[in-house]
């Protein structure tokens, strides 16, 4: 596998993030790497739920019919509180599994210009004093210096490589979820074409789902958004949710095992984010970007890579200096999205009590401010506090 010694902008990470931000700046004609430790199509533990940011991001990329030729598409999304009855709110939603999509995303890339590498680990920053000008790579057994003006971190969860390239990073998780996939008989995936979340009392404000997926699959998964989670107890609310929870006991009672049950870590709610330093960017999970209390992070993750390039493209056309890129890049971040991620913290603490959960849910059935606060916070449409503040809720719960 060949690679160039040098480049405009090295991306290490093939997920939404980085091929987000290599699609766009490969087409804006920078001379732009793409790679991975892992080797494509590869399996990716995620719910694959597609909600309004990212459609919008896909959209913006270019690969909204690629996406849509495969994707199972949905019109509401069904939540059952531990106790009444489930909300069913209604917006534009897919799911799509994660080895499609993020293949779907890294093609396009390539197809842009991108020079694409899989199997490549970055092993260690290289550096000019502060700044990063590139990465060590491991391409098999061999160690490859590649140089690049700027480079883009999209690794995701993993805390080990943001430290190798000297950015804080809390070893412990903020949240970790996992996922197993299911073959049904056709009428019984018929009965459930909405996406479906599960609130279970003992487990608040952890939640387990069900996703419709393209071949009659169904995505069917837990998550803890505690940093005291750990594998053992994903595992027992796995447990919990698919003997307990009565749509999952119905469809793993007659459908079939494809994958085994795989977890994973989440870092979220750009709790000790590090937006980058001199010369790198960390994007997607790399900077925590994903939801709290939902763990939904693929559009974010992509919206980040957009914005990015944006910034490096104005950086190698000499319009912005490289010494504030990481500080635009960042201050553009949180501009537009801080209000988000501090409604979805709240909500996740206020998730954290069944009853709480329920009376909302009794709410929303029965009166329009939550049902159209909720809808609009899934389409990303005006502020997300007017619900999710103590304000907000109390008039949800109380009007």
């Amino acid at each position: 596998m060949e690679l160039p010694s040098s480049c405009d902008v090295l991306v290490v990470g093939a997920g939404p993030a980085g091929s987000a931000a290599a699609i766009q700046l490969a087409r804006a004609g920078a001379r732009t790497v793409l790679v991975d430790q892992r080797v494509f199509p590869r399996d990716k533990v995620c719910g694959d739920g597609l909600i309004s940011d990212a459609l919008g991001a896909v959209s913006t990329l270019g690969v909204q019919d690629a996406v849509a030729r495969e994707a199972t598409p949905g019109q509401e999304l069904h939540v059952y509180p531990p106790y009444g009855r489930h909300v069913a709110l209604r917006g534009p939603f897919a799911c799509l599994p994660r080895e499609r999509l993020d293949t779907i995303l890294s093609d396009a890339a390539l197809t842009a210009g991108a020079h694409r590498a899989f199997g490549v680990t970055a092993t260690a920053a290289l550096q000019d004093g502060d700044r990063v000008t590139g990465a060590q790579l491991a391409v098999g057994k061999a160690s490859v210096s590649l140089r690049a003006e700027v480079t883009l971190l999209a690794t995701g969860a993993n805390a080990t490589a943001l430290k190798t390239f000297g950015l804080r990073a809390s070893m412990q998780p903020a949240a970790v979820a996992g996922r197993a996939y299911y073959e049904a008989p056709p009428d019984l995936v018929a009965r459930f074409p909405s996406l479906i979340i599960g609130y279970d009392r003992e487990w608040c404000p952890g939640y387990g789902w069900i996703f419709p997926s393209p071949g009659n699959r169904f995505n069917i998964g837990v998550g803890l958004f505690t940093r005291v989670s750990s594998e053992r107890r994903l595992r027992d609310f796995w447990k919990i949710f698919t003997s307990r929870f009565p749509p999952a006991v119905e469809i793993l009672r007659a459908s079939r095992p494809v994958t085994p049950f795989r977890g994973a870590p989440l870092r979220t709610a750009m709790a000790d984010a590090s937006f980058g330093r001199t010369g790198l960017l960390a994007i997607g999970e790399a900077a925590s970007l994903t939801y709290a209390a939902t763990g939904e992070g693929i559009g974010k993750a992509m919206e980040s890579g957009i914005i990015a390039a944006r910034h490096v493209e104005n950086v190698l056309g000499g319009r912005q200096p490289i010494a504030a890129l990481h500080q635009r890049y960042e201050a553009e971040f949180k501009q537009a999205f801080s209000c988000r991620y501090r409604a979805y913290s709240v909500a996740q603490a206020w998730a954290a009590s069944p009853v709480v959960l329920s009376l909302l849910a009794a709410r929303t059935n029965a009166g329009s401010f939550a049902r159209q606060e909720l809808e609009d916070l899934i389409a990303e449409r005006g502020d997300a506090r007017r619900l999710f503040s103590k304000r907000g809720l109390l008039k949800a719960v109380l009007a």
